[in-house]
């Protein structure tokens, strides 16, 4: 039987869609614990024999070996950048595409379908750090490299937003103007689209736009201001002349991307640690700092940081909570979250208005908006729309999912075509 592949590979979690020749779509059934699930993390776990695994395996393989491989995450956000392109793990050197290939391979592994060689798979508006158009085709080309070592060697590239419009336009039975909101891990894109029965293709998208902000900023802003604190930033330490000194703030930028946790290991950063630790000022909290870097505990305040964050959806105030010998456990209040977002929601603001204007649409014209991606769940992004388009307008569903359904959607447009 003809199908047709759709690929989201995101920031943070991944998914695979596919659609019959008759239209219908369904989405990729992957393993995780316990059973089975449309999406996985987009993780990698090396380890010192060989081993490598992806998605929950790879989390899996990192709890029982207690960290003694090496945890890769956020590879996309690298896509872009010409400051890295590779490196070595366990004596063996990795490029970003070689990553990337294992984690889709993996992917092909798993799924229980043969996925074959063409897929339409999703990008970002923006990818994350793009400064120009050089900076877009370097992410555009690694990403094609990739999924050529992957099997896919016929690939076509789709705005993500356009993905989760074309699972929205699945639902009517008429045409519609409307905005798809993508709060994803890194970037956080819009689409102005007409869509409907008898609407698709390029035509249909009067305009798009992005920005590099979204739920990894998020979680960045509850580091800053409840956890980095809790780890001793701001305090101070003694020098060997009885002088004090802060403790170094760079330090704790490291947190903020977690995937950069292991840049802390090397061997001038351990030996300043060590002279913060003798002249502490508040020995507890840089203890924690250390036990955070020694025993790799960046995916253990990853995940505390984001299940704070999704809690806060639906509780006015929850906690940072992180067991074991870290003993994290501090409270944050949404009201006080939603404050701390606000300068990153004003950008994602503009570049709504940006979009609109690029359409010639004014919000009154607009008859839905699509929001989609895990963030779009965060109540204060939610209320900027509705203040923007009216409440009623404003809808979702599928949040991790869309974009991949609807890849699957366009695959079968482009490819039989």
């Amino acid at each position: 039987m003809v199908q047709y592949i759709g690929i989201d590979f995101g920031t943070t979690n991944s998914a695979v869609a596919i659609a019959d020749g008759a239209g219908q779509v369904r989405l990729a059934q992957l393993p995780v614990p316990g059973g089975d699930a449309s999406t996985w993390r987009s993780v990698l776990y090396f380890e010192p024999g060989g081993g490598l695994s992806a998605g929950p395996a790879a989390i899996a393989r990192y709890l029982e070996t207690e960290g003694d491989g090496r945890l890769v995450q956020s590879i996309k956000s690298h896509l872009a950048s010409d400051a890295f392109s590779a490196t070595t793990i366990f004596g063996r050197r990795w490029s970003l595409e070689d990553m990337i290939a294992a984690f889709l391979r993996k992917i092909r592994e798993s799924c229980g379908v043969e996925l074959g060689r063409r897929a339409v798979v999703g990008r970002p508006v923006r990818y994350w750090g793009a400064r120009d158009g050089d900076d877009d085709a370097r992410a555009v080309s690694r990403m094609r490299g990739a999924l050529d070592k992957a099997g896919f060697d016929e690939v076509i590239f789709e705005y993500e937003p356009n993905g989760a419009a074309a699972r929205y336009a699945a639902t009517l039975d008429h045409e519609e103007l409307i905005v798809v909101a993508d709060y994803g891990g890194g970037t956080t894109d819009f689409s102005v689209v007409r869509v409907g029965p008898k609407v698709s293709g390029a035509e249909a998208i009067l305009a798009t736009g992005g920005i590099a902000v979204s739920g990894d900023a998020f979680d960045a802003r509850i580091i800053d201001a409840v956890v980095a604190p809790a780890l001793g930033r701001g305090t101070s330490y003694k020098l060997e002349m009885g002088a004090e000194a802060p403790v170094p703030a760079w330090l704790y930028g490291h947190l903020r991307r977690w995937h950069y946790l292991s840049f802390l290991k090397s061997a001038e950063t351990q030996r300043l640690l060590a002279r913060v630790v003798q002249g502490a000022m508040a020995p507890k909290l840089i203890d924690r700092l250390v036990t955070v870097i020694e025993e790799d505990l960046g995916l253990a305040l990853h995940k505390g940081v984001e299940g704070c964050k999704v809690r806060l959806s639906h509780s006015d105030l929850d906690r940072v909570k992180v067991a074991g010998s870290l003993d994290l456990d501090v409270p944050v209040a949404r009201e006080a979250f939603e404050g701390w977002l606000q300068e990153d929601l004003d950008g994602i603001d503009a570049t709504l208005t940006k979009v609109l204007s690029d359409a010639g649409v004014e919000p009154s014209a607009v008859d839905k908006v699509f929001a989609t991606g895990g963030s779009s769940l965060v109540p204060v992004v939610r209320q900027r729309l509705a203040n923007r388009f009216g409440v009623e307008k404003v809808v979702g569903g599928d949040e991790l999912t869309s974009v991949a359904w609807g890849l699957a959607v366009r695959a079968r447009e482009q490819f039989s075509a």
